[in-house]
Protein backbone atom coordinates (compact mmCIF):
# COMPACT_ATOMS: atom_id res chain seq x y z
CA UNK A 1 0.00 0.00 0.00
CA UNK A 2 1.54 3.32 -1.10
CA UNK A 3 2.10 6.07 1.45
CA UNK A 4 -0.61 8.75 1.33
CA UNK A 5 1.91 11.59 1.19
CA UNK A 6 3.45 10.15 -1.98
CA UNK A 7 0.05 10.14 -3.67
CA UNK A 8 -1.63 13.32 -2.48
CA UNK A 9 0.65 15.77 -0.71
CA UNK A 10 2.59 17.95 -3.11
CA UNK A 11 5.09 20.59 -2.03
CA UNK A 12 2.49 23.38 -1.85
CA UNK A 13 0.14 21.36 0.36
CA UNK A 14 2.94 20.29 2.69
CA UNK A 15 4.12 23.89 2.97
CA UNK A 16 0.59 24.97 3.91
CA UNK A 17 0.30 22.23 6.53
CA UNK A 18 3.73 23.07 7.95
CA UNK A 19 2.72 26.72 8.31
CA UNK A 20 -0.47 25.67 10.06
CA UNK A 21 1.01 23.16 12.55
CA UNK A 22 4.42 23.26 14.15
CA UNK A 23 3.36 20.09 15.87
CA UNK A 24 0.19 18.05 16.00
CA UNK A 25 -1.47 18.58 19.36
CA UNK A 26 -3.61 15.91 21.07
CA UNK A 27 -7.32 15.85 20.36
CA UNK A 28 -9.60 16.87 23.25
CA UNK A 29 -8.82 18.30 26.66
CA UNK A 30 -7.99 16.23 29.74
CA UNK A 31 -8.48 18.94 32.36
CA UNK A 32 -10.37 17.03 35.03
CA UNK A 33 -7.60 14.64 36.13
CA UNK A 34 -4.20 16.30 35.44
CA UNK A 35 -2.56 13.81 37.82
CA UNK A 36 -3.66 10.97 35.52
CA UNK A 37 -3.58 12.41 31.99
CA UNK A 38 -0.29 13.71 30.63
CA UNK A 39 0.73 15.06 27.25
CA UNK A 40 3.32 12.81 25.58
CA UNK A 41 5.45 14.02 22.66
CA UNK A 42 6.46 11.65 19.87
CA UNK A 43 9.32 12.92 17.71
CA UNK A 44 8.85 12.30 13.98
CA UNK A 45 11.30 11.92 11.13
CA UNK A 46 10.46 13.95 8.05
CA UNK A 47 11.37 12.59 4.63
CA UNK A 48 12.97 14.50 1.75
CA UNK A 49 9.54 15.78 0.68
CA UNK A 50 8.85 17.25 4.12
CA UNK A 51 6.32 14.65 5.23
CA UNK A 52 4.92 14.49 7.81
CA UNK A 53 4.33 18.27 7.91
CA UNK A 54 5.18 18.35 11.63
CA UNK A 55 8.34 17.48 13.54
CA UNK A 56 6.45 16.08 16.51
CA UNK A 57 2.98 14.93 17.51
CA UNK A 58 1.52 15.01 21.02
CA UNK A 59 -0.86 12.44 22.45
CA UNK A 60 -2.63 12.04 25.77
CA UNK A 61 -1.23 9.34 28.03
CA UNK A 62 -2.73 7.73 31.15
CA UNK A 63 -0.04 7.34 33.79
CA UNK A 64 0.73 3.72 34.72
CA UNK A 65 4.15 3.77 36.37
CA UNK A 66 6.94 6.23 37.07
CA UNK A 67 7.66 6.76 33.36
CA UNK A 68 5.08 4.60 31.59
CA UNK A 69 1.76 5.61 30.03
CA UNK A 70 -1.10 4.11 28.03
CA UNK A 71 -1.87 6.11 24.88
CA UNK A 72 -5.40 7.50 25.20
CA UNK A 73 -6.13 8.91 21.74
CA UNK A 74 -5.52 8.07 18.09
CA UNK A 75 -2.36 9.35 16.33
CA UNK A 76 -2.59 11.47 13.21
CA UNK A 77 0.89 11.16 11.68
CA UNK A 78 2.64 8.53 13.80
CA UNK A 79 3.32 5.05 12.44
CA UNK A 80 3.46 1.92 14.61
CA UNK A 81 1.50 3.31 17.57
CA UNK A 82 -2.19 3.03 18.44
CA UNK A 83 -4.56 4.00 21.20
CA UNK A 84 -4.19 1.57 24.11
CA UNK A 85 -0.46 0.94 23.64
CA UNK A 86 1.84 1.08 26.67
CA UNK A 87 4.87 3.33 26.13
CA UNK A 88 7.91 4.42 28.11
CA UNK A 89 9.05 8.04 28.27
CA UNK A 90 11.88 10.33 29.30
CA UNK A 91 11.85 13.92 30.58
CA UNK A 92 13.42 16.52 28.30
CA UNK A 93 13.03 20.31 28.64
CA UNK A 94 9.87 19.90 30.76
CA UNK A 95 8.33 17.57 28.16
CA UNK A 96 7.59 13.87 28.27
CA UNK A 97 9.19 12.29 25.19
CA UNK A 98 8.08 8.80 24.13
CA UNK A 99 11.01 6.41 23.76
CA UNK A 100 9.67 2.89 23.14
CA UNK A 101 6.48 0.86 22.79
CA UNK A 102 6.48 -1.59 25.69
CA UNK A 103 3.28 -3.46 24.88
CA UNK A 104 0.63 -3.18 22.20
CA UNK A 105 -3.00 -2.87 23.25
CA UNK A 106 -4.62 -4.53 20.23
CA UNK A 107 -5.97 -1.45 18.39
CA UNK A 108 -5.26 -0.90 14.69
CA UNK A 109 -4.97 2.56 13.16
CA UNK A 110 -5.67 3.57 9.56
CA UNK A 111 -5.43 6.97 7.88
CA UNK A 112 -7.94 8.10 5.28
CA UNK A 113 -7.70 10.92 2.73
CA UNK A 114 -10.94 12.26 1.24
CA UNK A 115 -10.65 15.36 -0.94
CA UNK A 116 -14.38 16.07 -1.08
CA UNK A 117 -16.05 17.18 2.16
CA UNK A 118 -19.24 15.23 1.47
CA UNK A 119 -17.26 12.09 0.66
CA UNK A 120 -15.38 12.56 3.91
CA UNK A 121 -18.61 12.88 5.92
CA UNK A 122 -20.11 9.80 4.26
CA UNK A 123 -16.99 7.73 4.88
CA UNK A 124 -16.85 8.73 8.54
CA UNK A 125 -20.53 7.83 8.99
CA UNK A 126 -20.02 4.38 7.44
CA UNK A 127 -16.86 3.70 9.45
CA UNK A 128 -18.68 4.59 12.65
CA UNK A 129 -21.50 2.23 11.70
CA UNK A 130 -18.87 -0.49 11.28
CA UNK A 131 -17.62 0.16 14.81
CA UNK A 132 -14.58 2.35 14.16
CA UNK A 133 -13.80 5.67 15.82
CA UNK A 134 -12.61 8.58 13.64
CA UNK A 135 -10.41 11.46 14.80
CA UNK A 136 -11.20 14.41 12.55
CA UNK A 137 -9.86 17.90 11.99
CA UNK A 138 -12.45 19.74 9.91
CA UNK A 139 -9.90 21.83 7.99
CA UNK A 140 -7.97 18.76 6.81
CA UNK A 141 -8.87 16.11 4.24
CA UNK A 142 -6.88 13.58 6.26
CA UNK A 143 -8.32 11.80 9.30
CA UNK A 144 -7.33 8.84 11.43
CA UNK A 145 -9.36 5.72 12.19
CA UNK A 146 -9.14 3.71 15.41
CA UNK A 147 -10.26 0.08 15.24
CA UNK A 148 -10.60 -1.37 18.74
CA UNK A 149 -9.64 -5.00 19.46
CA UNK A 150 -13.29 -6.07 19.74
CA UNK A 151 -14.13 -4.49 16.38
CA UNK A 152 -13.63 -6.56 13.20
CA UNK A 153 -10.88 -5.23 10.95
CA UNK A 154 -11.90 -7.01 7.75
CA UNK A 155 -15.21 -5.21 7.00
CA UNK A 156 -13.60 -1.81 7.56
CA UNK A 157 -10.62 -2.68 5.39
CA UNK A 158 -12.87 -4.11 2.66
CA UNK A 159 -15.07 -1.00 2.66
CA UNK A 160 -12.14 1.40 2.36
CA UNK A 161 -10.56 -0.75 -0.35
CA UNK A 162 -13.84 -0.69 -2.32
CA UNK A 163 -14.07 3.13 -2.38
CA UNK A 164 -10.37 4.05 -2.71
CA UNK A 165 -9.59 5.39 -6.18
CA UNK A 166 -6.09 6.84 -5.57
CA UNK A 167 -7.43 10.17 -6.76
CA UNK A 168 -10.09 11.61 -4.48
CA UNK A 169 -10.08 8.90 -1.81
CA UNK A 170 -7.24 6.81 -0.41
CA UNK A 171 -6.19 5.14 2.83
CA UNK A 172 -3.07 3.72 4.40
CA UNK A 173 -1.98 1.50 7.28
CA UNK A 174 -0.57 3.37 10.25
CA UNK A 175 -0.49 0.55 12.81
CA UNK A 176 -1.82 -2.98 12.35
CA UNK A 177 -2.47 -5.08 15.46
CA UNK A 178 -5.49 -7.21 14.57
CA UNK A 179 -5.00 -10.93 13.99
CA UNK A 180 -5.35 -12.37 10.51
CA UNK A 181 -3.83 -9.47 8.56
CA UNK A 182 -1.43 -10.50 5.80
CA UNK A 183 2.10 -10.84 7.22
CA UNK A 184 3.76 -8.91 4.39
CA UNK A 185 1.34 -6.04 4.92
CA UNK A 186 2.01 -6.02 8.65
CA UNK A 187 5.77 -6.10 8.06
CA UNK A 188 5.63 -3.19 5.64
CA UNK A 189 3.64 -1.15 8.14
CA UNK A 190 5.97 -2.05 11.02
CA UNK A 191 9.00 -0.96 8.99
CA UNK A 192 7.69 2.63 9.09
CA UNK A 193 7.29 2.72 12.90
CA UNK A 194 8.01 6.08 14.52
CA UNK A 195 9.02 4.37 17.79
CA UNK A 196 10.96 1.18 18.42
CA UNK A 197 9.06 -1.70 19.97
CA UNK A 198 10.48 -3.44 23.02
CA UNK A 199 11.32 -7.08 22.41
CA UNK A 200 10.71 -9.41 25.35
Amino acid sequence: MERLDKVFFGANQLSLLSDTFERAEPMGMKQHHPEVFHKITILLKQDDDGYPPVAAESLWGIKQGETTYIVDNTPYYIYGLSKGDLIDTRQENNELIATVVIQQGGHSTLRVFAENAQDKANIIKTLQQLGAHCSVTHSLSLFSVDIAPECRFEPIDAYLCSIADDDQIAYEDACLQHHGIDFARQSQCSSLASLPRMTH
